[in-house]
C-alpha cells in the first residue's frame, strides 16, 4: 500500500481471503486498511469490526478499530489500542499500526509515544523492516534527522533491495534543503523499483521548488501513471499544477473531477483562485463564495480571504475588498503587503485619501520599501498634499539617490509649494534632475523637458535673462516646437 496502489492491495487481499482461510481475519483487516487509506472511515471500520468477529484475539482488528474510534471519542480508541498490545504474541505488525497513526494523524501527533511502541514492535521482531522505517519517521516529526537516519540504514540492513529506504532518505535531505542528496537518493530508489510512484510525485515537488515547472509536471505525471489513477489522485494533480502555476490546465482537471461529481470542497477553493489567475472574476468569486459557505469558518485560510479580497476589487467592491484584506492580515501579519494592492487600487480611482489609508495600513507591520515611498508619495502629491508628499519622496532620494524620479516628485511638490517662485524651493530637485539625465536627451526627454521649463521660469522671474534663455534653448534643442520656449526667447 506504501506505494499507493490500493486497488491492487484490495484485490491481492480479496484474493488471499479466498485461498488462505486460516488467515481471513488479517486479511480482512487489511481491506479495512485499504479504506482508512482512502479515507473511507465508515468502510474501513466495517472491516475492522469483521475482521474481529472472525478472531476476538486478532490484536490488528482491534489497532484498525482504535484508529478509527479516536477521531470521535479518544477515550474509546485509545481502550481499543491497549486490547490491541494485550494480544500481541510474535507479531510487530500491531505495533506498527499503532504507531503509525501517532506518527501522521494531524491532529494527534505524538512522536514520543510512536518511538516507545516500535521499540517494542523491534523487542518482539528485532528484524522488522517498517518497525525501523516507522521509528524513523517519529524522528522527523521531532526535527531530529540523524536518529531518523540512523534508523532508515538499520532499515536498509534488513532489506537493501527495497526502495522505501531511498526514498525516505531522499525527503529527509529535501526537507534540509540538501537538493542534491534528496535526488541522488530518489533516483537510487527508482534504480530499485522504477515503478514507485511516489518518488516521481516527490522528484516533482523537488522539481518545483527549483521552478523547473516542466519537469516537475513531468514527474507528476509519472507519479499517476504509478499509482491508482483514480479522481482522488487527478485532484492532488490538479492541486499540483495549481502550485506550478499551470492554472488552465489545473481548471481543466478540476472541470472534469466536477463534471463527475467529485465531492471535495478544496477543490472550489482551488478553482476559486485559478480563475482569479485566469482573469475569469465573476467565476472566481462565484466558487470562492460557494467555498467558504460550504467549509467551517475555522478552516478558513489567510489565502482565501486574500483572493476574496483581490476578486472584490476586480468588481470595483472596495468595501468587501478591505472586509476581506483585513481577515487575510488577521490571520497571517506576512500578508499586509496586500494593503498595497488596495492602495493601488484606490490610487487607479483617483481616491487618493483612502490610498493613502491603505498604504500606512502596510507600513504599521512592515518596513516601506522604495516602491512603497513612490506609491504613497504620489499619492500624498496627487490627492495635493504637497507637504507629505515631498517628505515621502525625501525618504526615495536617499534611498536611490542616483534615480530622478524622487528628485522630480520633490521638485514638484516643491513648485506647488512656491508657486509665485519666490524661494525657488523646487529649483535643486530639477537641476538634480538635470544632472542625472542630461547625458541621454532621448531617453530622458520629458523629465528634461519639464526641468529646464522650470529653470528657464524661475530665471525669468529672477529678471535673469541670460540665464533664463540658455535653458529656454536647451527645451528647444530637445524639443523645437515647444511654443513655451519660443514665446519666453521673445521676452526682452
Amino acid at each position: 500500500m506504501v506505494k499507493e496502489r490500493l486497488n491492487d492491495a484490495r484485490a491481492y487481499f480479496k484474493q488471499k481471503i479466498a485461498a488462505d482461510a486460516k488467515h481471513v481475519a488479517v486479511y480482512t483487516f487489511y481491506l479495512g486498511e485499504v479504506c482508512y487509506q482512502q479515507e473511507k472511515y465508515d468502510s474501513a471500520r466495517a472491516y475492522y469490526m469483521q475482521a474481529m468477529n472472525l478472531d476476538d484475539k486478532e490484536p490488528l482488528s482491534y489497532a484498525g478499530l482504535g484508529k478509527v474510534s479516536s477521531e470521535k471519542n479518544e477515550v474509546e480508541g485509545q481502550k481499543n489500542f491497549e486490547k490491541a498490545i494485550s494480544l500481541i504474541k510474535k507479531s510487530a505488525e500491531p505495533y506498527n499500526v499503532i504507531a503509525a497513526y501517532y506518527i501522521s494523524t494531524k491532529d494527534v501527533k505524538n512522536a514520543d509515544k510512536a518511538i516507545a511502541l516500535l521499540l517494542e514492535a523491534i523487542k518482539v521482531e528485532p528484524k522488522n523492516f517498517y518497525s525501523n522505517i516507522l521509528i524513523g519517521d517519529a524522528y522527523l516529526v521531532k526535527n531530529e534527522g540523524s536518529y531518523a537516519m540512523s534508523y532508515f540504514n538499520k532499515a536498509s540492513y534488513i532489506d537493501a533491495n527495497s526502495p522505501v529506504v531511498s526514498w525516505k532518505k531522499g525527503n529527509l535531505y529535501s526537507n534540509a534543503r540538501n537538493y542534491d542528496e534528496g535526488m541522488k537518493m530518489f533516483q537510487e530508489g527508482l534504480v530499485k523499483d522504477v515503478d514507485f510512484g511516489p518518488i516521481y510525485r516527490d522528484i516533482g515537488e523537488l522539481y518545483y521548488r527549483a521552478k523547473q515547472y516542466k519537469k516537475a509536471i513531468e514527474n507528476y505525471q509519472l507519479y499517476l501513471q504509478k499509482i491508482d489513477n483514480n479522481d482522488d489522485a487527478q485532484f492532488r494533480y490538479g492541486s499540483f499544477l495549481y502550485l506550478t502555476q499551470d492554472y488552465k490546465t489545473a481548471l481543466t482537471v478540476f472541470d472534469q473531477l466536477e463534471q463527475k461529481k467529485y465531492t471535495n470542497t478544496v477543490m472550489y477553493r482551488l478553482k476559486g483562485f485559478c480563475l482569479y489567475e485566469t482573469a475569469s472574476y465573476d467565476k472566481g468569486l462565484e466558487y470562492m463564495t460557494k467555498f467558504m459557505k460550504e467549509t467551517p469558518p475555522e478552516k478558513y485560510l489567510s489565502v482565501d480571504y486574500e483572493y476574496l479580497g483581490k476578486l472584490y476589487l476586480k468588481k470595483d467592491n472596495d468595501s468587501m475588498a478591505t472586509k476581506n484584506i483585513e481577515f487575510a492580515c488577521l490571520k497571517d501579519s506576512s500578508k499586509y503587503n496586500l494593503w498595497t494592492d488596495l492602495g493601488a487600487y484606490y490610487f487607479s480611482k483617483n481616491k487618493y485619501d483612502a490610498a493613502i489609508i491603505s498604504y500606512n495600513k502596510k507600513f504599521e507591520k512592515m518596513k516601506a520599501d522604495d516602491t512603497d515611498y513612490l506609491n504613497i508619495g504620489k499619492a500624498y502629491y496627487f490627492g495635493k498634499k504637497y507637504k507629505e508628499a515631498d517628505s515621502t519622496f525625501k525618504y526615495l532620494v536617499e534611498a536611490r539617490p542616483t534615480a530622478y524620479i524622487g528628485y522630480i516628485y520633490r521638485a514638484r511638490s516643491n513648485a506647488y509649494l512656491d508657486t509665485d517662485y519666490k524661494t525657488g524651493q523646487a529649483k535643486p530637485y530639477y537641476d538634480k534632475v538635470i544632472e542625472l539625465c542630461a547625458a541621454d536627451e532621448i531617453k530622458y526627454k520629458e523629465p528634461l523637458l519639464e526641468s529646464y521649463q522650470y529653470v528657464a521660469t524661475y530665471y525669468m522671474y529672477k529678471k535673469d535673462k541670460v540665464n533664463a534663455d540658455l535653458y529656454w534653448n536647451k527645451v528647444l534643442k530637445i524639443d523645437p516646437a515647444n511654443k513655451r520656449a519660443q514665446d519666453g526667447l521673445k521676452v526682452k
